[in-house]
């Protein structure tokens, strides 16, 4: 039975009778035996390997003290892209890379020191060749 609240006026008499049909009413509107904890289960989730517009549907199931959510997911997965540019590496030999003295790359190998002006000349060579982003 729903329960109907009292209009309460300033000067009324709380009465037992008015008080007991409060505390029936608080009864009735607990759900589950009274001390039960509302709760949920373990949520699950799935997800596929499709491409294509991504979507998700959301089923409940189990009952209100345990409540169970499965998340499945569609269409997460990128289409695939196009491949990037390819780079041929200038042809090498023993001493040089791309027109680099390798003295100049692997200088303790050759037992030299590196100047400042040596490593900005290494540094241009490479973007030169391409090797090397100029930004």
């Amino acid at each position: 039975m729903a329960y109907t609240p009292t209009t309460w006026s300033d000067g009324d008499v709380i009465t037992a009778e008015k008080m007991n049909k409060l505390e029936q009413g608080v009864k009735n509107e607990q759900v589950g035996a009274p001390g039960t904890a509302a709760g949920f289960g373990t949520p699950t989730a799935t997800v596929d390997a499709n491409t294509g517009v991504p979507s998700v549907t959301v089923t409940a199931s189990g009952a209100n003290t345990a409540k169970v959510f499965n998340f499945a997911f569609k269409n997460l997965k990128g289409a695939k892209g196009d491949p990037g540019a390819t780079y041929t590496l200038p042809a090498a030999n023993k001493t040089t890379l791309g027109g680099v003295k390798q003295s100049t790359l692997v200088p303790e190998a050759a037992g030299e020191n590196v100047t400042k002006a040596e490593f900005k000349a290494l540094l241009d060579a490479l973007k030169a060749a391409g090797i090397m982003a100029t930004s």
